[in-house]
């Protein structure tokens, strides 16, 4: 875990021309053209002006930033120090450029942790829309320290059949300084017309490192990404490693997002007394300023697949409480689905690896599936 940096990066290609800074939910193909410069035969336009999910707050004190610059100190330091990861964020498009290249510079020095390699926390990678619709890996961009005292810089280029969509995952646990995405000269960005599973709104999930997406090797196998493919839904990933608590606060954080669900899952980062006494407040306010909006409670996500713990326990029977006082779109998840079955699904004894983010992926995405009555995902 590492607190954000303010640092200057000077690199013509990527940090391309500052001025007004477009809603990152809006995508302004003038500004981008504008805001682009040409080096070498191609052209990078500053990711500030792509089409670019999963960053719902524009008051905040970096482009890329998970919460807004107001997060108090009534939230935990962890929140406050992450909420620059671009976890979630993801850029989406069709462009007719045969190649696609991209240039970040991350906010972080640090770019691995012992149990977790560099192309997950400080990486991104690239998927491609078949015709069938379904979202397939294509590269990852890896990343390098910089020589000497440099910082480091990410770089990757693909092949790219032209018109296809696109999808770029941000990195997991760091963030962005600057981004740039390199095409053709001349060649049409477009943002993607709206899902065909027509959710517009995004799912936003809340919790803890796990939910952060430790430790995935890549970006798009956290399991919220895989949620995201596989139901066909935006998402925004508001998990923070060791700091997924629940304080009153981060409920009206939640609230500020017109989401088309929330899910909860915080239990990892509580213990016994904080979960009995957090929980029902911090959903209660949230049902109260976003009424109508499905919850997922998920109980504590675990690949073993241990029987329910005492946590589980408190918020399945304050599940039972809130359906029978008349609570309606509110879902619980146990944790049996998340398993694997063989014992291989993490990478430390909690943390999953790629094979339990799938496992999860898939338990999450028919809790998700059951909040916004869509059909249940194919198995």
């Amino acid at each position: 875990m590492f607190e954000c940096k303010r640092v200057v990066v000077a690199s013509a290609a990527v940090m391309v021309a500052l001025s007004a800074v477009a809603d990152a939910a809006k995508y302004d193909p003038r500004m981008a053209l504008e805001n682009s410069v040409t080096e070498k035969g191609v052209q990078w336009l500053d990711g500030r002006y792509l089409p670019l999910e999963g960053k719902m707050f524009t008051d905040v004190d970096r482009f890329y930033d998970r919460l807004p610059r107001n997060v108090t100190t009534a939230v935990n330091g962890g929140v406050r120090g992450m909420k620059c990861h671009s976890a979630g964020m993801q850029f989406r498009f069709r462009t007719d450029s045969p190649t696609l290249s991209f240039r970040w510079v991350p906010t972080g020095r640090g770019l691995e942790m012992d149990h977790m390699p560099a192309t997950g926390m400080s990486g991104i990678d690239v998927y491609q829309q078949g015709d069938d619709g379904q979202w397939r890996y294509v590269k990852t961009g890896r990343i390098r320290p910089g020589a000497g005292n440099a910082w480091p810089t990410g770089t990757v280029s693909v092949a790219w059949k032209p018109g296809a969509p696109c999808l770029v995952n941000l990195p997991l646990y760091n963030g962005i300084q600057s981004f740039a995405l390199g095409v053709k000269p001349g060649s049409k960005i477009e943002a993607l017309p709206p899902r065909a599973s027509g959710v517009t709104k995004p799912v936003v999930f809340y919790g803890t490192s796990i939910t952060h997406g430790g430790c995935a090797s890549r970006p798009g196998l956290a399991f919220p990404s895989i949620v995201g493919r596989t139901l066909d839904v935006p998402i925004v990933n508001l998990g923070f490693s060791g700091s997924g608590k629940m304080e009153m606060e981060m409920s009206e954080h939640l609230a500020a997002i017109d989401a088309s669900c929330y899910v909860l899952d915080c239990l990892w980062n509580m213990h016994d007394g904080l979960v009995k006494e957090r929980y029902e407040p911090f959903i209660r306010n949230l049902r109260a300023k976003r009424p109508g909006v499905p919850i997922v409670m998920a109980e504590q996500c675990d690949v073993y697949c241990r029987p329910p713990c005492a946590k589980d326990v408190f918020i399945k029977a304050l599940y039972e409480k809130l359906v029978a006082e008349g609570w309606k779109d509110l879902v619980y998840l146990p944790k049996d689905g998340m398993y694997t079955g063989d014992l291989e699904g993490t990478v430390d004894g909690c943390h999953p690896n790629d094979w339990g983010m799938m496992s999860m992926g898939k338990a999450f995405s028919v809790g998700v599936a059951q909040a916004l009555k869509l059909p249940a995902p194919r198995k």
